[in-house]
């Protein structure tokens, strides 16, 4: 039978009591950790079984599995850490490829390609350089 909860007037609602579990219901996950492929052939398992196990030794996690007879494959597979990508500057991206054109316009027309073409903003640094050093040689 539902519990309805009485409201302030003492009439009970039309909906069941929905009882929010307490923290000791909570299940408790946590990260299984050996040490190198030995610890890995200790830990032990079910049939038809598998699991990932967090290497303390090296940056691995090892992905193993049991058959239907018992029988262990455990295979490592290296952790890095995620570096997260710089956005994609479309403008730059647009600019660059409206040199390339230029370039091969210029080479379809047999004229002398400029160097300059090439260099992305971080180059011009090293352009100018490249430009400095031509002046001085002079």
């Amino acid at each position: 039978m539902y519990n309805y909860p009485q409201n302030m007037n003492g009439m009970y609602n039309n909906y069941p009591y929905a009882q929010m579990p307490n923290q000791s219901m909570m299940p408790k996950y946590e990260v299984i950790k050996v040490k190198g492929k030995p610890g890995v052939d200790a830990f032990h398992m079910g049939p038809n079984s598998s699991v990932l196990l967090l290497d303390e030794t090296a940056n691995i996690v090892w992905y193993v599995e049991t058959d239907g007879a018992g029988y262990k494959t455990a295979t490592p597979f290296d952790v890095t850490p995620h570096v997260e990508q710089p956005p994609v500057n479309m403008n730059e991206i647009l600019d660059r490829l409206g040199k390339l054109e230029e370039t091969v316009i210029q080479l379809q027309n047999g004229g002398n390609v400029n160097e300059s073409n090439f260099s992305s903003n971080g180059d011009k640094k090293q352009q100018r350089n490249r430009n400095n050093q031509q002046q001085s040689t002079k």
